[in-house]
């Protein structure tokens, strides 16, 4: 009977610690979404503020090498991406975490109405996530 007894605490015991494990990652898998999407927000809000060098501290190191220059890579971002460089609103969906890297759409919304999507590549860099790329998904039409 004693052995039942120590079989079932064992159980438990492995029962509980497989909870805590899948707790801890759910909590991790959050941490990394709020870390992404804090990274992005930080850029875009920098841009808003016309600060060109806070913007280019988010950018991952490609990124770095090929705009060599703060005021290189808002020049890019300003002609490029004017949605992105000054948007009516923003909001983020899907999210995608890779390990050290991950995806996150985002929607956009232009001042004139139009909507369009995103999808912003990120790598960790240290403790940092930093953006790594941009891709246009599509125009999502007007509203």
């Amino acid at each position: 009977m004693t052995w039942e007894l120590s079989l079932k605490k064992s159980l438990v015991c492995v029962l509980f610690f497989l909870h805590l494990k899948a707790a801890v990652f759910a909590d991790e898998g959050r941490t990394v979404m709020e870390a992404v999407r804090y990274t992005i927000s930080s850029q875009i809000d920098a841009f808003k503020d016309n600060d060109v060098k806070k913007a280019y501290t988010f950018a991952a190191p490609n990124i770095q090498a090929q705009f060599p220059s703060p005021d290189i890579f808002g020049l890019m971002v300003r002609n490029g991406y004017p949605i992105i460089w000054k948007p009516k609103s923003y909001k983020f969906t899907t999210f995608k975490d890779l390990g050290n890297s991950c995806i996150q759409r985002v929607l956009f919304q232009s001042y004139n109405g139009s909507l369009e999507i995103y999808d912003y590549i990120l790598e960790k860099s240290g403790n940092l996530w930093k953006i790594a790329g941009v891709l246009t998904i599509n125009s999502a039409g007007e509203t």
